[in-house]
């Protein structure tokens, strides 16, 4: 049985070289919508959903287990089952296995081939779970993106969300459209009247009005796609679209120039993060929004091209991810989609990382779990960023309401972030949320900093710490959630509550984030 264990977080200061510094919990930016359960989601890629799911009638346990963690914590996830290899996609009636890839020996896929195995495998996940039924728009033919959409609404049509057609429009070859926003557009409408006749028309339950519009990357390309492009250019004038999907990608591993930029010390840059976001992400979420329409990061990581060993395999990825989640809170997403998956041979000649040797799956280093064992990635594993889902889950949970904090005194921006999170109705603060991200890296000589917070007059917190050896932390038994590891999965560990000090002083080391829940 796991128990509580209570310290004080006046414990934790003694002896550090610390920074002593005040936070105003007066909000920086506007507070946000109150958030939904479905704000912690996930993209997979479809070609390797076996591996991270298995069957129906064998489940893979692992990743079922990490998804019953946040269950537990009141996650409701939204799952597409998405990427690259939905282009390639195919549905046949008569496979009896879940997924069929077609690949050369090195890996390389071609043909992503899936049977109704593959929808009654959504089944076993927790309840309440829901789904995008993802499209190919890749093919450019309309029979195949059908028969996907008949064969997910015929098997799962209560559990379907959002359809999707197509990922990432900007990646096709230029001959598709020419770089004509206005081609699309004519193209996606085409296509989707097509299915939604297929699909029964407007009649209650079916899928008019339940579509994920533009799913563009950030690169620039000829082809201009982004909800920013495609709202004027007219692609919901009939009202089908539910959401309008973007996605986030700062880094990438996919050519040496581009790999070279992906290092710990850039991705955990709190000022290019905040300027990544507004400058490539919130023009099309402030038009959205503008419309009276949602918006999500329909896919997003740290680093393109199935991440950088050593880097998003890292503490500094948990780190990562709950700022982005939290940055991406704070501009009123609805959800945003973790992406997991393995190397695509085709995505790049020039990536770093390679299937293993054997053609089996390179899992990519910025997943939750590396789902089975492989000859590339070794035992299957829970990696150190699963915590950061914990996190943000916890901080959002009840409908939070979040906003950005200002960068306290002393404390450089692209080493701190804070954010205040309040009640529904706004009338209360109710969590705080802080991420010191000074690296502090294994051995290091110097002793390890902190940022010690004076909170004034606010007392009778709790507070949980996300927290590692250092920033570069592999090993996921190393890294805790309130004192709890999950490195297979199971929870290792008591639950360590820390109580606010009387002062009011909240301790927060380099290479750490905490949360503190007020009573």
């Amino acid at each position: 049985m796991i128990t509580s264990m209570k310290i004080t977080a006046a414990s934790l200061l003694a002896g550090a070289s610390a920074v002593n510094t005040s936070l105003s919990l007066v909000p920086a930016s506007s507070v946000s919508q109150s958030h939904v359960p479905q704000f912690v989601s996930y993209s997979f890629e479809p070609a390797f959903w076996v591996e991270f799911f298995g069957e129906p009638d064998a489940p893979r346990n692992l990743t079922y287990t990490l998804l019953n963690h946040l269950h537990e914590r009141g996650a409701r996830p939204i799952i597409r089952a998405g990427g690259i290899t939905m282009d390639s996609m195919i549905f046949d009636p008569s496979q009896k296995t879940s997924v069929v890839r077609t690949e050369n020996s090195k890996g390389g896929i071609y043909r992503t081939t899936i049977g109704p195995a593959f929808y009654r495998s959504w089944d076993n996940f927790p309840e309440g779970t829901t789904f995008v039924s993802t499209l190919n728009f890749g093919n450019n033919s309309v029979p195949i993106a059908r028969d996907l959409a008949l064969a997910s609404y015929n098997l799962q049509k209560d559990k379907i969300i959002h359809y999707e057609l197509g990922n990432e429009p900007t990646n096709y070859p230029t001959s598709r459209w020419q770089g004509s926003t206005k081609a699309y557009v004519d193209q996606w409408l085409s296509f989707v009247n097509q299915i939604n006749s297929a699909l029964g028309g407007n009649r209650t339950g079916h899928s008019s009005g339940k579509w994920w519009a533009s799913s563009a990357t950030t690169d620039i390309t000829p082809l201009k796609v982004r909800p920013a492009d495609l709202i004027p250019a007219g692609i919901n004038n009939t009202g089908q679209v539910s959401q309008y999907s973007i996605h986030s990608y700062a880094f990438a591993t996919c050519e040496p120039a581009r790999e070279r930029l992906a290092t710990i010390p850039n991705i955990l840059n709190h000022t290019d993060l905040l300027r990544y976001a507004d400058d490539e992400i919130y023009p099309s979420a402030k038009l959205t929004m503008q419309q009276k329409g949602e918006w999500v990061i329909g896919e997003f990581n740290s680093i393109a091209c199935s991440g950088k060993p050593g880097v998003s395999d890292s503490f500094a990825q948990a780190l990562w991810t709950a700022d982005v989640e939290l940055i991406y809170a704070v501009r009123n997403a609805t959800s945003v989609h973790l992406h997991q998956g393995a190397t695509l041979v085709f995505q790049s000649n020039q990536q770093l990382n390679t299937p293993g040797d054997d053609g089996t799956p390179g899992f990519s280093s910025y997943s939750l779990l590396y789902p089975i064992n492989s000859t590339k990635r070794g035992e299957a594993r829970v990696l150190p960023v699963f915590v950061s889902q914990l996190l943000v889950v916890e901080a959002l949970s009840d409908g939070g309401r979040i906003a950005a904090l200002k960068t306290p005194r002393g404390v450089a921006e692209r080493e701190f972030s804070a954010y205040v999170i309040v009640d529904a109705a706004g009338t209360r603060v109710t969590k705080i949320v802080a991420l010191n991200l000074k690296l502090y890296y294994a051995g290091q000589q110097k002793q390890r900093g902190e940022v010690v917070l004076d909170l004034g007059a606010h007392r009778g917190a709790t507070v949980k710490r996300m927290t590692a050896p250092s920033v570069d932390e592999k090993d996921a038994a190393k890294v805790t959630w309130a004192g709890q590891s999950f490195k297979n999965g199971v929870a290792v560990g008591q639950v360590a509550e820390e109580s606010l000090e009387a002062r009011g002083k909240l301790s927060v080391r380099d290479s750490e984030a905490v949360l503190l829940t007020f009573e």
